[in-house]
């Protein structure tokens, strides 16, 4: 998967725009994505949801008359589709899910059909999946509170381990967002494994690690919002965090701040839902939020990371600078081996499998 989000990354922003690029609001709409109705979306809340919001939803609900539902993304949105009643039309996953789903006979096939040709153009190969459509990048970073650490603070893993030299409340995510929380990665880079040679993971060296923090973790996040809010609130004094809500709670005067260093770079994929009732609709929805100006009105709601290499044109340089996967911030970062994830073992079981059992089993000790 290295190669897959490598590639993606190595166009550079030259145009200065600010506010929503101008040709989201100008452009034609295909008449293909016009229509009525609904489609119904399952996503995870907060700032998150407030940026799809602004840059995909309304916009779409302005431009094609469909009107766009939200529900609250949970861990039963998979079985609903394995029954054939899927609680959503559509949904984001970590990219690293979606084998699991397919395995399980839960999705649909993208339909591309509805798709631009220069949209096509400007998502690469390795993006445009079967089952599953890239929605954006995101890094999973060490974040603190810059009131706690005026001066000297932690700046990558191998210091949010070190008590001795960092003391104070950690927050790490719990055990459903495990994979979506780097919690095996970090703690293995914490514990001094060399960047190249993080994967196979050892997951006995891992959960050794987070035995030996678990006393000074404060809180373990269930929802991305958790990682800020605990932050603000001075529960704890550093975090595991998504770059994006630090960002956003940064820029509404919280004093926060994160490093790209040792951050863990990740992609959603876009998934619609075995048996979806607006099928039709959320294949539309997925061709109008894949535009380049969609995308890039979507990283200016909220730095992520757009997968459509020509959304890094509309982007202020300021802010294609400062993005995961953006030159200067890339070369600091290490990849997520989704491969290794969804590897099965002689009982047939994923790798996913196993850590899941394993830190249920070592959070409720």
């Amino acid at each position: 998967m290295s190669n897959r989000i490598a590639s993606a990354l190595a166009v550079c922003a030259a145009i200065l725009l600010s506010g929503l690029p101008t040709a989201t609001r100008a452009e034609e709409i295909p008449e293909n994505l016009k229509g009525t109705g609904e489609v119904v979306v399952a996503t995870a809340g907060g700032a998150f949801e407030e940026a799809q919001k602004k840059a995909w939803f309304e916009p779409f609900e302005r431009d094609t008359g469909i009107k766009v539902i939200t529900i609250p993304s949970s861990a039963k949105l998979l079985a609903s589709a394995k029954l054939g009643q899927p609680e959503a039309d559509i949904s984001n996953i970590n990219g690293g899910e979606v084998p699991t789903w397919v395995d399980n006979d839960a999705l649909e096939k993208i339909d591309y059909t509805f798709f631009a040709k220069e949209t096509l153009a400007g998502l690469p190969e390795f993006m445009k999946g079967e089952y599953g459509l890239g929605s954006f990048y995101y890094s999973v970073v060490v974040a603190y509170n810059t009131a706690k650490f005026p001066n000297e603070h932690p700046k990558n893993w191998t210091d949010f381990y070190d008590v001795k030299a960092f003391p104070g409340k950690r927050s790490l995510p719990n055990c459903d967002l495990m994979l979506y929380g780097a919690l095996l990665e970090g703690a293995l880079i914490g514990d001094g494994v060399p960047k190249d040679k993080l994967y196979p993971l050892d997951m006995d060296r891992a959960f050794a690690k987070l035995k030996e923090i678990k006393p000074n973790v404060g809180r373990w996040w269930a929802t991305g919002a958790d990682a800020p809010q605990s932050l603000i609130g001075g529960e704890v004094d550093m975090a595991a965090a998504w770059n994006g809500r630090i960002v956003t709670a940064k820029k509404q005067g919280a004093p926060l701040e994160l490093s790209w260093d040792q951050s863990m770079l990740q992609y959603d994929d876009w998934i619609i839902l075995k048996g979806a009732s607006n099928k039709e609709n959320a294949s539309k929805l997925l061709a109008y939020i894949s535009r380049a100006e969609a995308q890039a009105a979507f990283a200016e709601a909220i730095p992520y990371g757009p997968v459509n290499k020509d959304a890094f044109k509309l982007l202020p340089k300021e802010l294609a600078e400062t993005i995961p996967g953006a030159p200067g911030i890339m070369e600091q970062q290490i990849v997520q081996n989704y491969d290794w994830w969804v590897q099965r073992g002689s009982d047939g079981r994923t790798n996913y499998d196993v850590a899941i059992e394993r830190c249920t089993t070592f959070l409720s000790q």
